[in-house]
């Protein structure tokens, strides 16, 4: 009796004691001679906040833009670049077309309530949506890329250009 109730107390001490948490990162590793190139930018910039912004390109190719995060919002990703020793968040071209909002952990999109009055609401199902497709709408997000650092690399992380000078 007496080891069940130690197995017990352990049993019990052990799950409360552990606590999952969902900090998963998905590292992407370039080619050592993109991931060089980089590097060398990054260095000249050590006081801004570095994020990734990953186009693809027509031709199969994919650019690596380097921009400064003006807030959190690119911050909150788990995708992050393997640069030297340490991890930069990256954000791609498609988190801009397929993007929503979220509220209370559901994702969300605005409702008209009354001409030209709108709320914002969780998504409703299917169903619904299909009944009244004019009633929602979604928020779109941009971004607006001038005069960028960046790198080109095929699909196995090769350095093709880069306007960087090295």
């Amino acid at each position: 009796m007496k080891n069940i109730f130690r197995l017990s107390f352990v049993l019990l001490f052990i799950s409360c004691t552990t606590i999952k948490t969902n900090n998963t990162v998905i590292p992407y590793l370039v080619d050592i001679g993109a991931e060089k190139s980089i590097y060398n930018e990054i260095s000249k910039n050590r006081d801004r906040d570095v994020v990734f912004y990953v186009e693809h390109l027509s031709d199969s190719t994919i650019k690596f833009h380097l921009i400064s995060s003006n807030g959190n919002d690119f911050l909150r990703t788990d995708r992050k670049l393997f640069v030297n020793d340490k991890l930069y968040p990256i954000i791609f071209d498609t988190d801009y077309l397929f993007y929503s909002e979220m509220k209370d952990g559901k994702p969300i999109i605005s409702m008209e309530v009354t001409k030209n009055s709108y709320e914002e609401i969780p998504i409703p199902s299917i169903e619904e949506r299909e009944k009244n497709p004019e009633l929602y709408g979604f928020k779109k997000k941009s971004i607006m890329i001038d005069n960028s650092i960046y790198w080109i690399l095929d699909q196995k992380g090769k350095l093709l250009k880069t306007n960087t000078g090295k």
